[in-house]
C-alpha cells in the first residue's frame, strides 16, 4: 500500500503550484508547501501554512488528520505536513486519503489566495 500511496499523492499533488516536494516510504510521507516552486522559497513562518492546512483537515468535509510542521527550512521558515496512516489500509482507503488531501491543498491554497510568486 505504501508504493500505491506514493504513486496516487505525486500523482495528485506534484502539479501544485505551492506543492514543492513529496517524499517518503511505505506509508509515511511528507508534503513540503513553497511559495515559489522554482527555487522552493519557503513561506514566512507567520504564515502557519502547515498548522492551518491541519485545522482544515479536521473539519467537514475533509475529516482528515495530518501532523503539521515548520522551520523545516531553516530553523524558522518552511512547511510540511505528514501523513501515516494505519498498516492495515486497502487500496480504497488510499484513493480516499489520496483524493481527500488533493482537496484539502487545492482548498486551502484558494480560500487563503496563495499563488506562487515564480
Amino acid at each position: 500500500m505504501g508504493g500505491l500511496l506514493s504513486i496516487r499523492l505525486k500523482d495528485l499533488l506534484t502539479s501544485h503550484p505551492n506543492v514543492g516536494n513529496i517524499r517518503g516510504r511505505g506509508l509515511f510521507w511528507g508534503i513540503e508547501f513553497v511559495r515559489n516552486k522554482t527555487d522552493n522559497e519557503p513561506f514566512p513562518s507567520c504564515s502557519n501554512v502547515a498548522f492551518e492546512i491541519s485545522q482544515l483537515g479536521l473539519t467537514s468535509p475533509y475529516c482528515i488528520s495530518v501532523y503539521p510542521g515548520s522551520g523545516t527550512v531553516d530553523g524558522v521558515n518552511g512547511d510540511h505536513i505528514i501523513i501515516s496512516p494505519p498498516y492495515n489500509i486497502s487500496q480504497a482507503d488510499v484513493e480516499i486519503i489520496a483524493t481527500t488531501l488533493r482537496r484539502l491543498v487545492k482548498d486551502y491554497f484558494t480560500s487563503k489566495q496563495i499563488k506562487s510568486s515564480g
